[in-house]
């Protein structure tokens, strides 16, 4: 699957922890587990990042990010405008265009981020009651046929989990500087962050997050695609074969991993290396 802008940590559901007063559970915290490497179209979570050119005599310099894509054009579109997607025989999208699947992918992260369409406390995705709601949605700005519907709610899916572990780094870090939630506020409901910040402050999601952490750090073989899917990947090697042939794992393994000798990156090089 494609992106979820701006989102380098994947929070994964698990068993209801407690329930609010409105009856809607919350969702047992792992801002930080991620499964091991697998070859998914998922949203890039465990892809390398790059955090300074090389060769400078300045200071490292992090990488600046633009704030939250909103594809304010895309939610504007009428039925008439709407844009065709091809899928490929797993229901993943390979075009018409790249420019068009990571489109469909960045606007599908916005809707994570719409609080009517992705309510942030339930115990996991298939809690959530909007799936219908957020397909019919999406049909009305892409031409997708029946069969990316999968893909489409996971992708959002993935996207509502990242956005929650961006919600809690920057709870956390409000809290340590001793600052006010006035930003949390404006960006979730009242309700519904009060759910989340009671959650967070429990014993076992405080436990939960310290294991999830270790697990995230063991991480040494992220691709370093970026916003890129596997499936675009595939696609690609494929049309550039000779004779059309998919490519193979081995193939699709060493290309999502170049890298670009002029940046440093957060992880070492030697297992994914060793791997090669």
């Amino acid at each position: 699957m494609e992106e979820h802008p701006s989102n380098d940590e994947v929070e994964y559901g698990g068993q209801p922890m407690s329930i609010n007063a409105s009856g809607m559970v919350l969702e047992r915290e792992a801002e930080n587990e991620v499964q091991p490497m697998i070859e998914t179209d998922n949203v890039a979570h465990e892809r390398e990042a790059e955090t300074m050119i090389e060769g400078s005599s300045e200071a490292p310099k992090i990488k600046k990010h633009r704030g939250p894509t909103k594809k304010t054009d895309i939610h504007a579109r009428t039925l008439e405008e709407r844009t065709p997607i091809i899928l490929n025989c797993y229901g993943q999208p390979i075009g018409p265009t790249p420019k068009d699947v990571k489109d469909l992918s960045r606007f599908l992260g916005t809707i994570a981020r719409t609080t009517e369409f992705a309510p942030l406390n339930y115990v996991d995705w298939p809690s959530v009651p909007t799936h219908d709601q957020i397909w019919e949605y999406v049909l009305e700005k892409f031409m997708i046929p029946p069969e990316g519907r999968s893909w489409v709610l996971e992708t959002v899916n993935l996207s509502w989990r990242g956005y929650k572990s961006k919600l809690k780094k920057m709870y956390l870090e409000a809290v340590e500087k001793g600052s006010n939630l006035d930003e949390l506020y404006e960006l979730v409901p009242e309700d519904e962050l009060k759910d989340l910040i009671s959650y967070w402050n429990t014993s076992p999601a405080k436990e939960q997050s310290k294991k999830n952490k270790r697990n995230r750090e063991k991480l040494d073989d992220m691709h370093t695609m970026g916003p890129s899917s596997y499936a675009a990947l595939r696609h690609k090697l494929k049309q550039e074969d000779p004779n059309k042939q998919e490519p193979s794992k081995a193939k699709v393994y060493r290309e999502s991993r170049i890298r670009n000798p002029k940046k440093t990156y957060k992880t070492s090089y030697g297992n994914t290396k060793a791997n090669m």
